[in-house]
């Protein structure tokens, strides 16, 4: 996300979104009471014209909307911004209608919040996350592949599909077999390449991880593209295996950028505690909250429209836990109900912290 103007007494923040990351970003961001503005298209009605919307045209402008509710659904690369018109062109009466803004990569806003901008929003939230590296995974076995990208909300699937591999009674099954991965490597060299993604992780079961491997290269060589290739060990193919892979300990390292394998590995730390009844946990706002008085809090996983929530209702203690974790070095982590362990998370009320040391609760 490109940062182009902040005021934060005054409450202004005008960016403009580079990749679809920024929208899950501006969908924790933007908070109902907002203000934003934004360069849209409105469907308008000249003077005189009748109800029956002959003569009625969409047209460019720009417009403030107070913003009563944000959605946004993960690869649609839209984030939908509800609310009503407060600032736009007086000769169409629009102020005090339902407006939806759509921002998709490339969009400029401008965000006015009225109790100003916090220091945590622009210090922790705004810097862009930019990757050094873009991973992405193929699954395969012998009825399935799918091929996915690594983001920092989860797994973008960019396909998946039967591999129809020859059976084992078809006389022209190894020249069939061959060209089905020739065809495979192509696909997913044409779409990793379009994806800008640099590193891959082939697995599957047994070898075949490995004939697509070579597939792959030699497909690459024909076209001079340059990726790298790692291999590792599934179960299974399909979406399944690359969720497996995502969790598997084999590519911590080639993922440790993407914060996803950290993410699943704090959070199955949390639940490991909870099910040894440890104190060295904090679950739910008020807990949060008491461990980060005493700077207790070594890493805080939080659920992204519960930090949403916080940021534009509880505002002020909020502002303490993140001063808390910069004073003693505690560690933020998000996540979003398209991770496995968002949706666990969020039954756990949204919010929780692995402690440095034990604290006793209100009820001890």
């Amino acid at each position: 996300m490109h940062v182009i103007t902040v005021d934060p007494r005054k409450g202004i923040l005008k960016v403009k979104v580079e990749d679809d990351e920024d929208l899950w970003l501006l969908n924790t961001i933007v908070a109902k009471g907002d203000i934003v503005f934004s360069l849209t298209t409105r469907e308008v009605k000249p003077k005189g014209t009748t109800r029956s919307g002959k003569g009625s045209k969409r047209i460019p402008m720009y417009l403030g909307v107070k913003v009563e509710a944000t959605e946004y659904e993960p690869f649609t690369n839209k984030l939908r911004i509800r609310g009503i018109i407060v600032e736009g062109p007086e000769e169409f009466g629009l102020k005090g209608h339902y407006h939806t803004l759509s921002v998709g990569i490339g969009s400029e806003i401008t965000i006015v919040k009225e109790k100003g901008i916090s220091k945590f929003l622009i210090e922790k939230l705004l810097p862009t996350r930019k990757l050094r590296e873009r991973v992405g995974i193929v699954a395969l076995d012998y009825d399935e592949v799918a091929l996915g990208e690594l983001r920092d909300y989860g797994v973008k699937i960019l396909f998946t599909e039967a591999t129809r591999f020859p059976g084992k009674h078809d006389s022209l099954r190894e020249t069939k077999f061959v060209e089905r991965l020739k065809e495979l490597a192509e696909k997913i060299v044409n779409t990793i390449t379009r994806e800008n993604i640099e590193t891959l992780v082939i697995a599957s079961p047994g070898f075949l991880k490995k004939q697509l491997a070579e597939a792959i290269k030699e497909y690459m060589r024909k076209v001079n593209v340059k990726i790298n290739i790692a291999t590792v060990h599934c179960s299974t193919g399909g979406v399944k295996g690359v969720s497996e892979v995502v969790k598997s300990k084999a590519i911590e390292d080639i993922i440790k950028n993407l914060g996803v394998a950290e993410k699943e590995k704090l959070f199955s730390e949390l639940m490991k505690r909870l099910s040894l009844n440890e104190n060295t946990v904090a679950l739910g706002l008020e807990e949060v909250y008491e461990a980060a008085k005493v700077g207790a809090i070594e890493y805080l996983l939080v659920l992204d429209e519960t930090l949403k929530n916080m940021v534009a209702n509880e505002i002020e203690r909020f502002e303490e836990i993140m001063e808390s974790l910069e004073t003693f070095s505690g560690k933020i982590k998000m996540y979003s109900l398209h991770q496995e362990a968002g949706v666990q998370l969020k039954q756990l009320g949204g919010i929780a912290a692995l402690l440095r040391f034990p604290i006793r609760r209100k009820e001890e």
